[in-house]
């Protein structure tokens, strides 16, 4: 700068005539190229010309379409009543909804408004950025077209975009919303019946969309949501897409060669949930902008449906079959409960995992091999070696209490089925046996922790060690004894208390904890029957 003589930027604005041409970089096409009378600074043609900003731009925002929004949404943003509100636009008014999603977003945060609390209906054409990051429980319907950036940013509210109601062009056919439509959103939902044009739905990171066509690389860089479109597509469709799925109706059978293989591949939709996902969104479509190709579609769907093509990033696909993966086995592991209640299993869970087992077929396993099981010496201590065959068949049949902790494994209560215990007033769980009892009982090391031991561990200060012990000799009644000393309602304390003595448990360290309700419910439903019997 100070080589060519300015103190400031400000000086440097405009100033096209310090610029050279270097002659060297020319080339046949260029030599007679003069750009001179276009690079004319602007004070030549107009003395005292301000050629940078000098005052204050007025942006009339006090006359914007939105303040209009806002006081006809006063209702909603002040006691959350629904309101309905209806306008004409022009390609002048930009951003709409914008600020009247900031004033829900400040009022209601992150969550705010149920659906469709707010409904914009408009006519006309919109500016660009129509509804940009327009917040939950606001809809925009506009009856026209809009211009670029549609939704850009959407945050939760729903946007639907169709021609005039009176218009004699097909819709399918012709663009209605420009370019980079979608940018960014993060959830909501947006119908549009007509052609977007590029780069749709680029970036999108949650929302979900239906739209009748799309220019050139549509779902670019996506990493999430659902699109479906329900024509035909520009060139580069994909590119860089790492997450979420878009339907594609091809059928043409062109739509491969548009598309960008490097991080997707390309499928039919045969998964039943997914067929129900893909029909709803269209039936959405249908509803909202009476769009009638979503209708042919609808009416024809079955026969449609092979024509459907799945786009599904390769990494994005191999996460949600891990994460299916996960939730079968979580099932499978809650199909037999534990009574610590952060660990409980859901009845509705375990109802639905049964009978999605018996509706599900089932695929044949091919033959396993069996392993070689290779014999080694196994260790054993050396008062169990020195034993005779006798001595060893009664250790067999004898519990180990000293390494009950090591030996044994936790058993649960099951469920019973759903269809008996609803019929009947006994209990929910099949209890245990009481040589399971003994086996529970075994596990339990005394191991003098205070929770158990101590009236600053359980609430009612129950000394748990003691009728464990009780529990494996078999001296049910003296564990009753020792119980009522603290506990006077055992029978209901086995069956609903939290049991933050299984939490604090030692050997829930490494292992299972150890079944105390299980163990105190047990001794007063033993005994109390006993007492009636006899």
């Amino acid at each position: 700068m100070a080589k060519l003589g300015f103190r400031t930027i400000n000086e440097m604005v405009g100033r096209s005539d310090m610029l050279k041409v270097d002659d060297s970089l020319r080339t046949p096409k260029t030599q007679h190229l003069d750009l001179s009378e276009i690079l004319k600074p602007a004070w030549k043609m107009r003395q005292n010309v301000a050629t940078y900003r000098v005052r204050q731009q007025d942006h009339k925002l006090y006359i914007r379409l939105d303040n209009k929004f806002i006081d006809e949404a006063e209702p909603a943003l002040t006691k959350g009543l629904p309101v309905r509100i209806e306008c004409t636009v022009v390609n002048t008014d930009r951003a709409l909804g914008t600020t009247l999603s900031y004033r829900v977003s400040k009022q209601y945060g992150e969550e705010g408004l149920p659906k469709d609390t707010i409904h914009i209906s408009m006519k006309g054409s919109a500016g660009q950025s129509c509804g940009a990051f327009l917040a939950p429980g606001i809809t925009i319907e506009l009856e026209g077209d809009a211009n670029d950036y549609v939704g850009k940013g959407l945050s939760g509210g729903r946007l639907i975009v169709y021609p005039p109601r009176n218009s004699q062009f097909k819709a399918e056919e012709n663009v209605i919303i420009g370019n980079v439509c979608l940018y960014g959103a993060t959830s909501g939902e947006a119908f549009i019946r007509g052609i977007a044009a590029e780069r749709f739905a680029v970036r999108n990171s949650g929302a979900n969309a239906v739209v009748e066509g799309t220019g050139d690389h549509g779902c670019e860089y996506m990493t999430g949501g659902r699109v479906v479109v329900l024509g035909t597509t520009g060139r580069n469709f994909a590119a860089g897409m790492s997450g979420g799925i878009a339907y594609v109706l091809d059928t043409a059978h062109t739509f491969a060669s548009k598309v960008n293989p490097e991080m997707v591949e390309l499928d039919t939709v045969t998964q039943p949930r997914e067929i129900a996902e893909l029909r709803s969104l269209i039936e959405d479509h249908r509803h909202y902008t009476r769009s009638e190709v979503a209708d042919r579609v609808l009416r024809n769907f079955h026969h449609l449906l092979p024509s459907f093509v799945r786009v599904m990033p390769y990494d994005y696909k191999r996460v949600l079959e891990e994460q299916a993966v996960k939730a079968k086995e979580d099932k499978l592991r809650l199909s037999v409960i534990d009574l610590v209640p952060s660990r409980t299993a859901s009845q509705v869970d375990l109802a639905s995992g049964v009978l999605e087992e018996i509706l599900t077929p089932k695929e044949p396993t091919p033959p396993q091999v069996a392993p070689i099981k290779r014999h080694e010496p196994s260790v054993v201590d050396v008062e169990d070696s020195m034993a005779d065959e006798a001595s060893t068949k009664q250790r067999m049949q004898k519990l180990d209490k000293m390494r009950g902790f090591m030996k044994y494994t936790r058993l649960g209560e099951a469920y019973r089925p759903p269809r008996k215990r609803t019929k009947d007033w006994k209990e929910i769980t099949t209890r245990l046996t009481e040589s399971e009892l003994k086996y529970q009982s075994a596990r339990c090391m005394d191991c003098g922790i205070p929770f158990c031991q101590s009236d600053t561990g359980c609430p009612i200060s129950n000394v748990i060690p003691k009728w464990n012990d009780l529990v494996f000799k078999g001296q049910w009644q003296d564990a009753l004894n020792r119980l009522l000393l603290t506990n006077n309602f055992p029978e209901f304390t086995g069956r609903v208390c939290p049991a933050p003595c299984e939490g604090a448990c030692v050997l829930g360290i490494n292992e299972q904890p150890v079944g105390i309700k299980s163990i105190e419910c047990a001794i007063i439903d033993k005994v109390s029957n006993h007492i009636s019997l006899a």
